[in-house]
């Protein structure tokens, strides 16, 4: 029972500062993510209810891995790389799989929330007529508006709390 409150509270508690760090800043520090990651693994190898370091290390693997190659094509930043890396630590492969999907549902759910209350209250009319007036000759990054995007730790977190709460209510994976 300790060692799953433990569990919860340390995923919890990373997903919560992740999702605030991001939404204020649009960054997630290395100082949450690598002591997250190096949190699970030991969690995983010491724990007598854990996975093991073998599953842990594979969950690590392939969450960094999910978000690699968005990375390298310019979406998303290295620091939701490396929180769904430390999660992948934490909840291991195929958890972590599920946590990652319904991430990207809850993300695309929102986005299109948002994208519909712009259209209602006219915002993104106002945005697309002003960007067709853009002067394209002056193309200089700081005149530039920054773009509107969506921070992933927050859906992350929702899925993630999702699979916590999956776990919890059935005793464990």
């Amino acid at each position: 029972m300790v060692w799953t409150v433990l569990f919860v509270v340390a995923v919890g508690l990373t997903t919560v500062l992740a999702a605030v760090t991001d939404l204020q800043s649009r960054r997630i520090p290395n100082y949450l993510t690598v002591p997250a990651a190096l949190a699970g693994l030991a969690y995983h190898a010491t724990c007598p209810s854990g996975m093991g370091i073998g599953l842990s290390l594979a969950g690590f693997g392939i969450g960094f891995a999910l978000l690699l190659i968005p990375w390298l094509a310019g979406g998303g930043g290295m620091g939701d790389v490396k929180l769904l890396a430390a999660l992948g630590a934490w909840l291991g492969p195929r958890p972590l799989l599920a946590a990652f999907c319904l991430s990207v549902v809850m993300g695309t759910v929102i986005l299109i929330g948002l994208s519909f209350r712009g259209i209602a209250n006219g915002s993104f009319l106002r945005k697309h007529r002003n960007t067709m007036k853009t002067d394209h000759k002056n193309t200089n990054r700081s005149t530039r508006r920054p773009r509107r995007t969506l921070p992933f730790a927050v859906p992350m977190a929702l899925g993630t709390w999702t699979v916590l709460a999956w776990f919890v209510a059935n005793g464990g994976w």
